[in-house]
């Protein structure tokens, strides 16, 4: 059987999104674990989404995709791939990656993380193979629809002109310089699916949060909080912020990220009512494969 690989563009159009979906069908009747959230397969239609996917076709039918996304646009990828279980142990999952990596060269790529979903050992097998270890790995909470208990001493309200503020929080909880917070911010509050609040306490700015409408979820993502306010509930009442947010939105769930040995924001997630339903692992390439 013929196969053809290429690349397309994000964003994907819609009939190109069926036929992954259907791949991605295929796999979790198989083996029970399924790839849409890893792919990115939510975000690849979007029009301001910045990256690639690359394609392998059998006929008419998508047998293998590593899709590859430029969160905010600094030629930084994180990628993960899938190939139909019928044809694995073919070098297709290679074919792929050598696209992957001529894309990566064209594009000005900085740096990637290739991402696994823990259950899938194959996954896991091929980058141990393919010159990749793993570096880290993070758990994805889940919190259904609950009417959260707000904290009537943080006021959270829209970013506006708060930057100065804003950018030394962040810099402060992550530890990025203030250029690439900077590009953080503008990619933010720039997508209109995505909401970028602050918290503040006696009117001075004390933490933040990203609110990012996908589909019937509301994900958070960038919270953070002052390191002089930290153990004050800011933390717990940007949370509960979003968590009304969904509910005022009439959205399913609330879900988010955390590194799995960030035992104390866990614990600040669990309290909130987040519960695990996923992990995933990050790899790079070993020394020697670079």
């Amino acid at each position: 059987m013929d196969i053809t690989i290429l690349t397309v563009s994000f964003p994907v159009d819609v009939e190109t999104s069926v036929e992954i979906q259907a791949l991605i069908r295929k796999n979790e009747e198989l083996e029970g674990v399924n790839y849409e959230q890893v792919l990115n397969l939510p975000v690849i239609t979007d029009p301001l989404s910045k990256g690639f996917a690359v394609l392998a076709y059998a006929g008419d039918e998508v047998i293998g995709i590593i899709t590859a996304i430029d969160i905010i646009g600094i030629h930084s990828y994180e990628w993960s791939a899938l190939v139909h279980h019928d044809f694995r142990r073919q070098g297709l999952g290679q074919a792929l990656l050598q696209e992957l990596q001529r894309n990566f060269e064209v594009r000005g790529c900085e740096s990637e993380l290739a991402l696994t979903v823990k259950t899938s050992h194959t996954g896991a097998a091929f980058l141990l193979k393919e010159g990749y270890e793993k570096n880290f790995s993070e758990a994805t909470l889940k919190s259904e629809n609950q009417t959260p208990t707000l904290n009537s001493e943080v006021e959270i309200v829209p970013f506006t002109s708060e930057r100065q503020d804003l950018s030394r929080i962040l810099m402060d909880a992550f530890g990025d310089t203030k250029d690439e917070v900077d590009t953080m911010i503008e990619f933010n509050v720039s997508n209109p699916s995505r909401h970028v609040f602050i918290a503040k306490k006696q009117g001075e700015v004390v933490g933040t949060v990203t609110a990012v409408e996908e589909r019937s979820t509301l994900w958070i993502t960038a919270l953070a909080t002052s390191p002089t306010h930290q153990g004050q509930g800011i933390g717990s009442a940007l949370l509960a912020f979003v968590q009304e947010e969904a509910l005022r939105k009439g959205s399913e769930a609330v879900m988010l990220d955390v590194e799995i040995d960030n035992d104390k924001a866990l614990s600040v997630y669990e309290k909130a009512g987040f519960k695990p339903v996923l992990q995933i692992d990050y790899y790079v390439k070993t020394p020697a494969t670079v």
